[in-house]
C-alpha cells in the first residue's frame, strides 16, 4: 500500500516536470515585483510598436488613397492626438497585463509549492535515510544535499 502510495507520488511528480516544471521555475526563479515589471515592460514595448505601426498604415493611407496634404497631417493637434491615444492605450494594457502576469506568478507558485511538498512527502516515506531532494539546490535543482550524488545517481 505504502509502494502504490509512493509510485502514485511520483507519476504525479513526473507530470508536472513534463507539464509545467521548467517554466513555473523560471517564474519563480524571480521575484514576483520583478516578474510582473519585466512581463509588463516587454508588453508595453510590443504594444507602442503595434501602435506606431496601425498608425502609420492610416496615415499612409490618408496619402496614398484619399491624397491628403502631408502638412495638414503633421500638426500639433494630430501629435497630441496619438500621443494621448497611446497614453490611454499603453494604461489599459498595463491594468490588465499586472493583473494577468501577478496571477500567472501566484499558480507558478502555488504549483511549485505543492511539488516540493509532495516531494518532501517522498522523501520522508521514502527512506532515503536523511538525504533530501530539492528543486532548489544545483544541477537543474536535483542535489542531495548530504552527499555529492545527484538522484540520478540513485
Amino acid at each position: 500500500m505504502e509502494d502504490l502510495r509512493r509510485i502514485k507520488t511520483m507519476i504525479s511528480l513526473a507530470v508536472y516536470d513534463k507539464h509545467y516544471g521548467e517554466k513555473d521555475r523560471k517564474i519563480t526563479s524571480k521575484y514576483r515585483r520583478d516578474y510582473v515589471y519585466l512581463r509588463g515592460l516587454s508588453m508595453r514595448l510590443g504594444v507602442a510598436i503595434g501602435f506606431f505601426i496601425i498608425c502609420g498604415m492610416y496615415y499612409i493611407y490618408e496619402l496614398v488613397i484619399k491624397n491628403a496634404d502631408v502638412f495638414d497631417m503633421i500638426s500639433k493637434n494630430t501629435i497630441i492626438e496619438i500621443g494621448v491615444a497611446l497614453l490611454a492605450v499603453l494604461i489599459i494594457y498595463t491594468f490588465i497585463c499586472s493583473f494577468t502576469y501577478k496571477r500567472e506568478y501566484e499558480e507558478a507558485q502555488r504549483r511549485l509549492d505543492i511539488y516540493e511538498e509532495r516531494l518532501k512527502r517522498l522523501n520522508v516515506s521514502g527512506g532515503l535515510k536523511g538525504r533530501k531532494i530539492s528543486v532548489k539546490g544545483k544541477d537543474n535543482g536535483r542535489v542531495i544535499s548530504d552527499s555529492s550524488k545527484t538522484d540520478r545517481d540513485l
